[in-house]
């Protein structure tokens, strides 16, 4: 069920990303620009970071729909369980979590050091909890694999 609901979460979040990765700004973000769109053609550093964005989002959910695959046969596909569901969220949501809870560290002091990434947070969280749940899930049902139950 753990491996069900993180495939499940990376196909959601993927979606998202793909269809309108401005809307997932703007449900975060208090000031976006009238004129952001404008600067997804031709800004030098925004366009690569919105088209990166939206790829990251076929990346997430290709891999939501690999997470399916070890329901069908546990045993054959729990390294893709490993891979997607431990490593990739457990080193990404340091990396989030880490910049998203202690920018205002590094800002200068015209901000508060209280001030954080709201959306990179979330998404950290997500995936430490995702992380977490898939961990434990394959941690109690190790003893069953290596048996050779399913």
């Amino acid at each position: 069920m753990a491996v069900l609901i993180s495939g499940i979460m990376y196909i959601i979040i993927g979606i998202a990303f793909i269809i309108s990765p401005l809307t997932i700004f703007q449900f975060f973000a208090d000031n976006v620009s009238e004129n952001w769109i404008d600067l997804v053609r031709d800004h030098e550093l925004v366009a690569p970071l919105y088209f990166t964005v939206k790829a990251f989002g076929v990346l997430l959910l290709s891999s939501g729909l690999l997470m399916i695959m070890p329901l069908f046969d546990p045993l054959k596909y729990r390294g893709i369980a490993y891979l997607n569901g431990v490593i990739f969220p457990f080193i990404s949501s340091i990396i989030l979590l880490k910049n998203g809870l202690f920018i205002g560290v590094k800002r200068d002091d015209s901000i508060h050091s209280d001030y954080m990434h709201v959306p990179i947070v979330i998404f950290g969280v997500i995936l430490i909890v995702i992380f977490i749940m898939v961990l434990t899930t394959l941690l109690m049902t190790r003893k069953d694999a290596k048996e050779g139950k399913e």
